[in-house]
């Protein structure tokens, strides 16, 4: 069974000073990961590289059991968070009254808690909280992280994993303060990503790269938001499959024990074909990282 434990070549994110901007329109997912390759870029967006995209009609998501202890965000209302979440994308206006040709299917509460891969294995889709450590280097303002596997000739995701900084960022759900963040504004942001998007500076864009502590307004899409959705799973799109279950069939655990790893971040070795895009949200720009970070006063 291999196990691959992921970083990347492509981050985007959410953190706590505003990053620098693009052009004002949403950005598709594009994976240029070669480091010998010259990744191009039209208005401010990375055109080179397959586009990201599920093959499937239908994907499948999972929560950590449990929540996060630290934040007091039980299962529950993490659930609903994401589940609002999801249906703000799916339920886009493409127009003429149809919508983004995709299915969400919950799959329930998981035990893993760490992003991985396997290419001969089961696997899941995880929304996760890192109550107890950030393992990412330079990426204190981070507020959440989305790691993606595809193949890198197709551009197809075989795999999604969401992680959600609560040991350095002051989450909530209900009752959002002026020095809080949201989490339904960040995950919210970080489904975009599950789906295919990248960042836009459209003010008032849920997949803005940046956030302000209080504010709740990323929670609900706005019309550049819409428009990229259906740009990215347009309702006449053509998928090879319909099946929900992850490649390889599904599994709760995961397939290392959580202090092993045979990938660390950083690393990205072994993928043969398949490569990482992790896109975040975060207060720094280095390379092609690029986070949501927070923007203060």
């Amino acid at each position: 069974m291999k196990a691959l434990r992921l970083t990347g070549a492509v981050t985007l994110g959410l953190a706590l000073v505003c990053s620098s901007t693009h052009a004002s329109a949403f950005c598709l997912t594009h994976g240029c990961t070669d480091k010998k390759q010259h990744c191009e870029y039209e208005n401010g967006c990375l055109v080179s590289g397959p586009l990201l995209h599920w093959a499937s009609r239908c994907v499948s998501f999972d929560l950590q059991r449990g929540g996060s202890a630290l934040r007091g965000i039980g299962y529950d209302a993490a659930h609903g968070a994401i589940i609002d979440g999801f249906e703000q994308w799916l339920n886009a206006d493409c127009g003429g009254g149809k919508k983004p040709a995709i299915m969400i299917s919950d799959y329930g509460p998981v035990d893993c808690r760490q992003a991985e891969y396997n290419q001969d294995s089961p696997n899941a889709n995880i929304f996760m909280f890192r109550d107890d450590d950030w393992p990412y280097e330079n990426a204190i303002d981070t507020l959440a992280l989305t790691t993606l596997i595809f193949n890198a000739d197709t551009g197809e995701i075989y795999d999604a994993d969401v992680e959600v900084n609560t040991v350095q960022s002051p989450m909530s759900i209900d009752h959002v303060g002026s020095n809080q963040i949201d989490f339904s504004s960040v995950i919210t942001h970080e489904i975009g990503h599950f789906l295919g998007l990248s960042h836009s500076t459209v003010p008032g864009s849920t997949m803005m790269p940046s956030y302000a502590p209080g504010e709740t307004a990323m929670a609900s899409i706005e019309q550049d938001d819409i428009d990229g959705i259906c740009k990215a799973l347009p309702p006449d799109r053509k998928t090879s499959r319909r099946s929900c279950e992850p490649r390889h069939g599904f599994s709760s655990d995961c397939a290392l024990p959580e202090t092993q790893c045979a990938m660390t971040p950083g690393s990205p070795r072994g993928l043969g074909s398949l490569v990482l895009a992790v896109l975040g949200l975060s207060s720094m720009q280095r390379r092609r990282r690029l986070r949501l970070s927070t923007r203060r006063p």
